[in-house]
């Protein structure tokens, strides 16, 4: 076997474990603490700038748009606004690339208005290789901009199955 070729079964065989171990962790995440979750340097990013977030609940304390650094920090701000997340969010979709994770769903939120409304919501996560998340970013979703984006990268011939 070329070098190549046994650095690419290499690859493939750490970004297979990668994956069997996310999958792993977001089937028991309610089994487990933003301790056992979050690795000590995590990145959190709220990016709900485009979303009137004075309608979510204790999301809105957290502001439109707001990135925090460390384990502390980062557990502060999900306490906040997890029981908005586990209440509202419905996933709809969910990939899995190695040591990364997008969701993809539904927010439900109360309007002072028309009662519910349904926003789209994507979650990044990024992992280590302890199964801890080091980079996590929770986003409005234009859905348009994003079906766009892959059509065009699939036209492009970027896209590729897995």
């Amino acid at each position: 076997m070329a070098t190549t070729d046994l650095d690419r079964h290499l690859e493939a065989e750490e970004l297979a474990r990668g994956k069997q171990m996310i999958e792993t962790t977001l089937e028991g995440w309610d089994l487990l603490t933003w301790n056992e979750l979050l690795a000590d340097d995590v990145v959190l990013s709220l990016r709900l700038g485009t979303l009137d977030v004075s309608r979510i609940g204790d999301i809105r304390a957290a502001g439109g748009n707001l990135e925090v650094s460390g384990k502390q920090q980062a557990k502060e701000v999900l306490q906040n606004i997890y029981a908005d997340l586990r209440n509202g969010l419905s996933v709809t979709t969910e990939v899995v690339s190695g040591y990364d994770a997008i969701l993809l769903g539904n927010l439900a939120v109360d309007t002072r208005d028309s009662g519910l409304e349904s926003l789209p919501i994507g979650i990044f996560m990024a992992f280590d290789s302890r199964g801890r998340i080091h980079e996590m970013t929770i986003a409005a979703v234009d859905l348009r901009a994003l079906a766009d984006a892959i059509r065009s990268a699939a036209r492009a011939g970027i896209a590729s199955a897995t």
